[in-house]
């Protein structure tokens, strides 16, 4: 398997992941969350600071962030809020599409210069479409199946 096949391999598993994880966090689809200091429960009015459903109308609570922490409980809400389901499904199917145009360059590439005369002529420089696949492979940098010659140049 070449490099490129292992390192697109692996973004789509993590993206499907990422998608999974979204839909079932949305009950099924793109949800929405909200934190909104305004609502009872939350702020000086309440004992924490809530993320909740929401389709008009708070649906139920998300998550409960401790406010002893002050601001930064405040800060946690709005955080989790705003990477909600709906966001996520959205950035996972834009990664989606950058990937599928990034694959249309490289075969284009591959069919206009043969791999090797990249690897013989070029040396160490990458084409443009290998770095913009490196650098979507990085945040997920931590998980146990990237490789570390993934890793873009600094």
């Amino acid at each position: 398997m070449s490099e490129t096949t292992g390192l697109v391999a692996f973004l789509r598993a993590r993206l499907d992941e990422d998608y999974k994880l979204a839909f079932e966090a949305g009950n099924g689809g793109p949800e929405h969350w909200k934190f909104d200091p305004e609502l009872p429960w939350n702020g000086d009015n309440g004992p924490r600071e809530a993320i909740v459903r929401f389709n008009g109308s708070a649906l139920g609570y998300v998550a409960a962030v401790d406010p002893v922490h002050g601001k930064y409980g405040t800060w946690g809400a709005r955080h989790i809020a705003r990477h909600d389901p709906a966001r996520v499904l959205a950035e996972v199917n834009a990664k989606r599409r950058i990937l599928d145009e990034l694959l249309d360059e490289i075969d284009e590439r591959d069919r206009t210069y043969q791999v090797e005369y990249w690897d013989h002529f070029m040396g160490p420089y990458r084409p443009l479409t290998d770095q913009l696949l490196r650098l979507l492979a990085l945040p997920y940098a931590t998980h146990p199946d990237y490789r570390p010659e993934w890793a873009p140049p600094a």
